[in-house]
């Protein structure tokens, strides 16, 4: 399941310099010899995001902006002015290639012939000219197996066919994408420790490529590269994950789209979060938060003696959640969890020696006691008493270690 991650999760590439913002709009023709179409299947039967604690929350949609992702379900379609028109026979014929050698060769092509126009067929073509010089031998079973062997932190390391019919068609908005997954990178690496796989930082990084391709190159083309980007990936909730923090990141964009990179950061940052158990298979695309898989959430609660003969009743959000058994503990995993303040109850349902009820609290993940800790020294109540607290899981602002 990593591969999706292996291809948008690294630093191994440079930010580009020299070509100007991107401009243009989709309203050119979209000929079928000129068009990019891309289906992402529907989930099997995903459990709707409903956002809660075993049931417990209401859920909080909101008023989220419109959609303007149709990634879930429906096709893809991207074509402006600056697209050229070479046909699916040209790109067949291309030898595969990664983003570092397509930017490479791009840059040579400019230096080479500088009078071409960049929306060109001729400067595409110059530009898969350069690429044969590259890669005379390079196969997709070899760049599928270079997709395998990357590591974590390897971006773009090869391309999937959708991505490369979009870079052949629309050089400069690819060249353009490279330097914001490069840039996103960067920026992750700065903010975040820990893994980047199915964690925060992966949440992050998705969210910020796709905000900088929006700011660059189009909310459409980023709508359309990224999807591209998850196109040969099995349809399961690493997948969704990406897509709808992708989605979260083109929508910051539409909301504030003369905001500064340092305001887009920020506010991503201080995002609602919401953590789902990979287990249960449910993420949906389209929730209003920033979603990820890893690590696990959870709540223990042992018994501390001084007899080891108690029994706790655990409660959420008013809602009880189970009972640890005698003398011993259990950690309560969470199905979905998001950023807030959430009630947590802890009764003394049998005190064996009725000497007192003595328990610890520790906390797995993001989650935080009113203390700021995420465990507790011992705690003792009596048989029939309840200790109530609270928990808190944060935004990403509070919440960059994975």
């Amino acid at each position: 399941m990593q591969n999706s991650k292996i291809l948008l999760a690294g630093s191994v590439l440079a930010i580009f310099v020299g070509l100007t913002a991107c401009g243009g709009d989709d309203s050119g023709s979209t000929s079928p010899a000129n068009q990019i179409v891309l289906n992402i299947p529907d989930p099997a039967q995903p459990v709707a995001a409903d956002v809660t604690i075993g049931g417990a929350f209401a859920a909080d949609p909101g008023n989220p902006p419109i959609d303007i992702e149709p990634e879930a379900t429906n096709a893809i379609v991207y074509r402006d002015p600056e697209s050229n028109s070479l046909t699916q026979a040209e790109i067949d014929q291309v030898p595969d290639f990664d983003a570092n050698t397509f930017a490479a060769a791009l840059d040579t092509v400019k230096v080479v012939q500088p009078g071409l126009a960049p929306s060109s067929n001729e400067f595409a073509r110059a530009i898969i000219a350069e690429l044969a010089k590259a890669n005379p031998q390079q196969s997709m079973g070899a760049l599928s197996g270079q997709h395998a062997a990357a590591g974590p932190f390897d971006i773009l390391s090869g391309l999937t066919p959708a991505e490369r019919a979009l870079v052949l068609r629309n050089p400069l908005k690819a060249y353009r994408s490279k330097a914001a997954a490069d840039e996103a990178v960067a920026a992750t690496t700065a903010l975040f420790t820990g893994s980047a796989y199915l964690t925060r930082a992966d949440a992050f990084r998705h969210s910020y490529w796709n905000w900088l391709m929006s700011k660059c190159c189009t909310v459409e083309w980023a709508t359309a590269f990224a999807t591209a980007h998850e196109s040969e990936v099995p349809n399961n909730d690493d997948k969704r994950m990406d897509l709808n923090n992708n989605m979260v990141g083109r929508r910051l964009f539409s909301k504030s789209p003369h905001a500064a990179a340092a305001d887009a950061q920020a506010a991503l940052l201080d995002y609602k979060l919401l953590w789902i158990n990979s287990k249960l298979k449910n993420v949906t695309v389209g929730v209003d938060y920033l979603v990820y898989l890893e690590p696990a959430q959870s709540v223990t609660v042992f018994d501390d003696g001084p007899d080891y003969d108690d029994i706790y009743t655990i409660g959420i959000a008013g809602k009880k959640v189970g009972d640890t058994p005698a003398g011993g503990s259990q950690a309560f995993q969470f199905d979905q969890i998001p950023s807030g303040s959430h009630a947590l109850d802890i009764n003394c349902k049998l005190d064996g020696t009725k000497g007192g009820c003595g328990f610890e609290i520790h906390l797995q993940g993001a989650l935080t006691l009113p203390t700021g800790a995420a465990t507790t020294s011992q705690i003792v109540i009596q048989e029939g008493e309840t200790h109530a607290t609270t928990m808190t899981f944060p935004t990403m602002k509070t919440a960059r270690t994975n």
